[in-house]
């Protein structure tokens, strides 16, 4: 409908994998409108831009970045202006307030995912312009059958079992699914001291859990349960043990594939190196979610274990008036031995 950059302050995108993003900027409240004036809106501004009704869209260098749909609308005012801050979230929460019954056998995961989606789309208004995009990769045959199931934490967990896919929403609306998203890119580097100018991360053993118990549909002990465990985590961090519920899963296969998939994540220590990178170091129209790059960290030896191949989990990006972006990257090395080989087949 129209570009409004050059009206935005303090504006923020952020991109994670697998899950929905975010995008918020502030608004001087009388430029706003005054600009709504001249296109043609200001009898109704709320005809140009409504929560829960409009999306923006983000085009980097002639290239969609992102998309995002409008969620909130936070008003301020000082002695002079009224500001009005908005924040946006992807695509993906669309589904967080949607529920359907699933009922796949033997069927690619990415087809089970584009069937839920496509179940939400034949609902009463629940069709918010999402369409089946491509699938990269090799398919994986499961089951599937789910009573009420929130939609947005199926698609998640359908991406967290054990060679799973991964899942993007584009900035046109397609579902775009990938058993490994990204590439890897040995060409990029990065390094501290050098063109890192800031990282923080944690070694915690808070979220370790290395014994799950899993619970599925049913009262007591007529519920659907199953167990997970991980001997050599207990005998290095002894058994730290977890209920995880799945109220919705009605067949033990799929409740074990679930809790497997958890304690795989959490059986060890995860560090999760959140970096700031010098300005102009990365093209982010050429380095996205998923991409696989190489990382050290030296002059300290608790840093120096991180040195190797580390995937990009989420970027987050400031931009400022002059369109300068100060960029944060999150990564994980889960798998990466596994993933390069995902991603340099793709």
């Amino acid at each position: 409908m129209a570009n409004i950059f050059s009206l935005c302050k303090n504006f923020n995108w952020q991109k994670v994998r697998n899950d929905a993003g975010s995008v918020s900027f502030d608004l001087n409240l009388e430029q706003y409108e005054s600009y709504l004036e001249e296109i043609g809106f200001g009898d109704d501004p709320f005809a140009f831009l409504e929560t829960g009704r409009n999306d923006i869209r983000i085009k980097r260098n002639g290239q969609w970045l992102h998309g995002v749909n409008v969620i909130k609308f936070d008003y301020s005012n000082d002695e002079t202006d009224v500001t009005m801050k908005v924040q946006c979230t992807g695509y993906l929460n669309f589904y967080k307030k949607q529920y359907v019954d699933i009922d796949f056998d033997d069927t690619p995961q990415e087809d089970i995912i584009w069937g839920a989606i496509a179940a939400c789309n034949a609902k009463t208004g629940g069709d918010y312009g999402i369409t089946q995009g491509t699938h990269v990769g090799a398919s994986i045959l499961r089951s599937r059958h789910q009573v009420r199931k929130e939609v947005k934490s199926f698609i998640q967990q359908m991406t967290q079992v054990i060679g799973g896919v991964d899942v993007e929403i584009t900035a046109d609306k397609k579902l775009n699914t990938y058993i490994a998203q990204g590439a890897y890119r040995p060409d990029v580097r990065l390094a501290y001291p050098g063109n890192i100018s800031g990282f923080n991360f944690s070694r915690s053993v808070e979220s370790v859990a290395n014994f799950i118990y899993g619970v599925g549909s049913g009262n007591g002990e007529d519920a659907i349960q199953a167990e997970s465990e991980d001997v050599d985590s207990e005998n290095y961090l002894y058994r730290r043990e977890q209920i995880a519920s799945y109220n919705s899963v009605v067949e033990e296969g799929t409740l074990q594939q679930n809790i497997d998939a958890l304690k795989h994540y959490t059986a060890m220590p995860i560090e999760l190196p959140a970096i700031t990178v010098q300005p102009n170091t990365l093209d982010l129209s050429s380095v996205g979610i998923g991409d696989t790059i190489p990382i050290s960290m030296t002059g300290n030896k608790s840093l120096a274990h991180i040195n190797g191949f580390y995937r990009i989990e989420s970027i987050s990006c400031a931009v400022n008036e002059q369109g300068d972006e100060m960029v944060d990257l999150t990564f994980d090395d889960i798998d990466i031995s596994e993933i390069i080989v995902l991603q340099e087949g793709a």
